[in-house]
């Protein structure tokens, strides 16, 4: 799983194995729970 985040739009993508994220309008202080929490998703998805 690997993440990308630009400072200048605020995005977060995180590429997963199933599914790609797209977060806009992240802080720097939330990007490891987002990045926890997408992990969790991918665990969890219908297998």
């Amino acid at each position: 799983m690997k993440y990308r985040y630009s400072s200048t739009t605020r995005v977060l993508t995180v590429l997963g194995n199933h599914m790609t994220y797209i977060f806009r309008n992240v802080g720097l202080s939330d990007i490891e729970n987002l990045v926890t929490d997408t992990k969790f998703k991918e665990a969890c998805w219908r297998q």
